[in-house]
């Protein structure tokens, strides 16, 4: 995503250190982040011991190791599925695909206090889920809790649309696509057709392609799913689900008593979802970082928030927007094998989500599947010219000029 920002000229939002956090337990806040960094850090020490340094190191030992997929990629290395690619980054990535990052860090030597208090609140707040997840989604939880974290000025959403739209080669077709065929020929050449319409029209239209790349969810009860027709096996979709998350923007003023807090704080973070029936609650700047103090409210939660419980946690209420979507994976420690390659050349972006869900991941994966898909025509096709052009040579050619 870095380097993308860099290519694009966009400008970095770096996060707002002077922002105040909080652990809610559903009862009590059980820690409050001090306007002073020293003391944050005393209070944290006193709570929890010294285990959280060495939690952040062994964590930044993981992020260390993962790095090497950067070295790969630039390589041109390019992988099937995900426990492929695992396994090229580290011997040990596929076992801490199947335990749980609780399991993993009692293992290690952890306090379940700390596990069941500080890494439980990371995941439930970035995936709204247990410490049963497995434990590279866990460590992933845990990086996003640091304070180097970074934004892009004016939405995350520049860097996909200026990608896009900067490209005079990228033809966007605004379209829901319907149905993808794979066309049986005599020869060895691979096409498949894509059905799709437009969103206010009932008229199908259909493309053939020579390589396709799917970049959403392929999960059953997806709102727009897509049929696959004449492959070995028509049924690509995955058989674990998508975790519905609610997010939920709110005008209004906070009521600090109703978490049991004596002045307002900028973020609350749960660690019981279910007592405290949301999963974070935070004040949402502008995405041009020029806002202090902002009236508006975003809350995550994994069920609609009825408005008995927005006017116990707010007052002088303006305006409530929902948006319910189905995030990131429902993850455990029984990971299922995902792939980024389902046929001959169609490619699979979001196979990645099951080893964890986040932008950068996305960012790997776009890059491991169009290195795929290179790799893959390149062997097909232009192996195979070169092999005509070498067959025309030795029938026209002495050997002893070749």
């Amino acid at each position: 995503m870095q380097e993308f920002v860099k290519l694009l000229g966009l400008d970095v939002r770096s996060n707002n250190n002077n922002q105040r956090a909080g652990i809610w337990d559903g009862n009590e806040i059980i820690f409050e982040e001090s306007k002073w960094e020293l003391i944050t850090l005393a209070k944290l020490i006193y709570k929890y011991g010294t285990q959280l340094f060495s939690l952040n190191r062994y964590t930044s030992s993981i992020l260390n190791k993962f790095e090497k997929i950067y070295h790969l990629q630039d390589a041109g290395y390019s992988f099937i599925n995900i426990s492929s690619l695992m396994l090229a980054i580290n011997a040990e990535f596929p076992r801490i695909l199947q335990i749980s990052i609780k399991n993993e860090l009692l293992n290690l030597g952890y306090s379940e206090k700390l596990i069941d208090e500080i890494v439980k609140t990371t995941v439930v707040v970035d995936f709204g889920q247990d410490t049963n997840v497995h434990s590279f989604v866990g460590f992933v939880s845990l990086a996003g809790a640091g304070s180097n974290l970074w934004s892009v000025r004016g939405g995350n959403k520049k860097v996909p649309e200026h990608l896009i739209y900067r490209n005079k080669n990228v033809n966007v077709i605004p379209s829901h696509v319907i149905k993808v065929v794979n066309m049986l020929t005599n020869g060895t050449k691979n096409l498949y057709e894509v059905h799709y319409s437009n969103k206010d029209s009932t008229v199908i239209m259909k493309s053939v392609y020579d390589i396709i790349i799917i970049a959403t969810p392929l999960i059953h009860d997806q709102e727009f799913p897509i049929t696959f027709e004449g492959f070995p096996k028509n049924d690509f979709y995955s058989t674990g689900k998508y975790h519905e998350t609610i997010a939920t923007f709110i005008k209004a003023d906070l009521k600090p008593y109703y978490f049991g807090l004596e002045e307002e704080i900028d973020n609350i973070l749960s660690c019981n979802p279910n007592k405290t029936i949301i999963s974070a609650l935070g004040r949402l700047n502008s995405v041009e970082g020029t806002m202090k103090n902002s009236r508006v409210w975003k809350i995550f939660s994994n069920k609609p928030l009825k408005s008995e419980i927005m006017n116990e946690m707010f007052s002088n209420i303006k305006e409530v927007q929902q948006i319910s979507w189905k995030a990131y994976p429902e993850y455990s420690s029984k990971i299922h094998e995902a792939s980024f390659k389902l046929h001959n050349a169609l490619y699979h972006v979001n196979a990645i989500e099951w080893v964890a869900s986040a932008m950068e991941m996305s960012a790997i994966s776009g890059r491991n599947v169009a290195l795929l898909a290179y790799n893959d025509f390149v062997q097909k096709y232009c192996s195979k010219k070169f092999e005509t052009v070498q067959e025309n040579s030795d029938e026209n050619t002495p050997s002893t000029e070749l």
